[in-house]
Parts: structure tokens; sequence; C-alpha cells
């Protein structure tokens, strides 16, 4: 990334936290969150505190970095090493990413290309270019399919914390991340001194990963007389599922309770919700890797992914492509591009130029 790009992408950022520092959610327990951000060309800084709202914006406007995060985890001393914060608990997130959910669109944009030659191919990605021996990397693309597909899982968590644990649908708030997926935070005190493990069980329930799934509980709905009852949790959820399909289904009752759980689970990334250290990009403020805000989601139903979350400015900008496939944002399609000049709205440059696949004119 040149400093010409560098600047450019700067100066995109500043420009709407100048303008939108009001959309920026900032905890009320502030002084007890540890605060992080990348500059752009940079690493990552972490161990940050603020004294209050104002002292952090104006932190946020003077550096304008790729990305900023905040702790869900409260501290008694938050700037110090992690072994020596005191930890005090931390709200229980959920992540969504359309990348780890399998849909069949992916086949038409995820891909591989060569940094080198530029050469591009589906997946799996080769170890170098076969045409230049050049080293690869992956692209992962969106569209409406695994877009959908991520709402959906997210709309499962929900049902998962206000009808298996019983949160109240006011506690959870819905974020979409700023790129594939969506963050849900959970702000019920029962969980907030909750460890690594019990949070791993929490995940691996809306997982769906921790199962009696073949012989016991298909056994159990075999001998379990006709409008019986369902039970709780997801007892309820398979029972529910197989008494609406059983009798039509052509497969066994086995395959049909696996069938119950894979349309029923939520497909979140266990590993951020066991962390309970972890950084969180900020809500309200910019992706590094895209442009777009970490948006907060009133109806899920009725949010667009590819809209909602565009807030930087439509002023063109001119820049040289090295590589980059066709995409959509904005209800607008661009690309695809190749060793090419073009002229872009910013918020479109904005996601060539943070991923390295091209540069300002």
């Amino acid at each position: 990334m040149n400093s010409a790009t560098v600047t450019f992408l700067r100066h995109a950022y500043k420009e709407y936290y100048f303008r939108s520092s009001d959309s920026i959610e900032v905890p009320d327990d502030i002084q007890s969150r540890e605060f992080g951000y990348i500059p752009f060309g940079g690493g990552m800084v972490r161990h940050l505190t603020f004294k209050n709202r104002g002292e952090a914006l104006v932190e946020f406007l003077k550096q304008s970095p790729s990305s900023i995060y905040c702790s869900n985890a409260r501290y008694e001393s938050p700037a110090l090493p992690i072994e020596e914060k005191g930890w005090l608990g931390a709200e229980l997130i959920f992540d969504i990413d359309a990348t780890d959910i399998p849909t069949h669109c992916k086949r038409g944009h995820d891909l591989w290309y060569c940094e080198q030659c530029h050469s591009s191919a589906k997946l799996p990605k080769p170890p170098k270019c076969p045409k230049c021996g050049g080293p690869t990397s992956e692209f992962h693309g969106t569209c409406d399919v695994c877009l959908g597909a991520a709402k959906e899982h997210a709309q499962r968590v929900v049902a998962f914390l206000t009808e298996d644990f019983a949160v109240s649908r006011e506690l959870v708030r819905v974020y979409f991340s700023g790129n594939r997926g969506y963050h849900l935070h959970v702000f019920d005190g029962r969980f907030d001194l909750l460890d690594q493990q019990a949070r791993a069980e929490v995940a691996d329930y809306v997982r769906g990963a921790s199962l009696p799934l073949s012989q016991t509980l298909a056994s159990t709905l075999r001998r379990r007389p006709t409008g019986g009852p369902l039970g709780e949790g997801w007892t309820r959820r398979i029972t529910g599922y197989v008494d609406e399909r059983r009798q039509t289904y052509p497969g066994t009752l086995q395959k049909l309770v696996s069938e119950a759980v894979s349309h029923q689970h939520a497909l979140v990334d266990s590993s951020v919700t066991t962390d309970v250290h972890r950084v969180f990009r900020l809500s309200g403020t910019l992706h590094g890797n895209t442009g777009m805000c970490k948006a907060g989601v009133g109806s899920i139903d009725d949010f667009d992914a590819q809209k909602a979350p565009v807030v930087l400015s439509s002023k063109p900008v001119a820049l040289k492509v090295d590589f980059y496939p066709r995409f959509k944002i904005n209800g607008e399609e661009f690309g695809p591009f190749k060793a090419e000049s073009v002229e872009l709205p910013t918020y479109a440059a904005v996601q060539i130029l943070t991923r390295g696949l091209g540069e300002v004119a």
C-alpha cells in the first residue's frame, strides 16, 4: 500500500468519523474497557484506556485508523498486560460469518488468485501459481445468498437465547459486522462471569455440537406416542421438526433427526464466544477490509447487508486495480477488473484498496 493510498484511506475514514461520531457506540463503563486500533499500514495497538466518551472520540478522529476495537470484558486495570488487568467479567458475544456457512454460491465468488501475475481460478488454492510460480491468496466474496444464510443463522441464535435460555429480546443486540456476517452481544448479567469452558458449552449448544444425535434420541422418538410431550430445548426442536415431516419423509428416522439439527443449528465461531479477553470492532466504526460500518440491526428481516452499512461517500476516485472479481455494493455491481485503471465511487474503491489489490492513481 503506497503513501497516496494510505493518505486517501485515512482521509475517507476521517471524513466519516467527523460527520458520524454520534453513531459510535461507546460503553457506559468505558473506564473499565480495553480499546485498540489498527492504523493503515501498521500493526495492532492495544491496551488503551479512556476516561470518557469525548476523550475516546477525539483519539478515534485523530488516528482515523483502519479498525477500532473495544473489549467485551471489564477490567480493574485495562491498560495493563492481560495477566495483570484484573478480569471482572465479559458480555457473551456470538460471531457468525458467511464464510463458515456452506452455501452453493461460494463456487461462484470464492476463488484463489496469483499475487504476481493475477491469474485466478476456483478454490482450492494451489501452493503456488501454476502459470508463473508466484504466491497465491484466497478471495472470499459475498452475495445475497450467503449473506442471507448468515442472517438466518443470526436469527437462530436469537431464538436459542430467547426460547432456550430465557434471555429478554431487549438484552440481545444484533450488529452487522461490516464484512460477511453478524455479531450478537448479550447484555444479560447471568452470562458475564462464565469462564471459557462454560461459554464453550453455550456455543456447542447453539451449534448442535453436543447432542446425542444418533441411536439414543432416534430410539426415544420411535417409542414416543403420537401427540406425546415434545420436551424442552433441543428435544422440543427436534421432535417438533420430526413430527411435521415423519409421515412423508423417505429416509430413516435417524437421518431425519440429523436433518432436524442441521436445519435449526446456528454456525457460530466457538473461538470468539469462548475468548473472554477478545477485543471486538466497536459498533458504528468502519471495517478495515471493506470500509463498511459495523451497524446496529433493528429488524433482522428487513436489514440489507449490501446497502445499510455503506456509509462512505460516493465521490469518484481514480485507481489502478491489479485484480478484483465482480462485486456488488450499495445496489450496484462493479468489475471484474484486471490490470486496469478505473474510476469508482469512494465506497466501492475502498473495498479494493483496503485489500491491497489496487492503488490510488
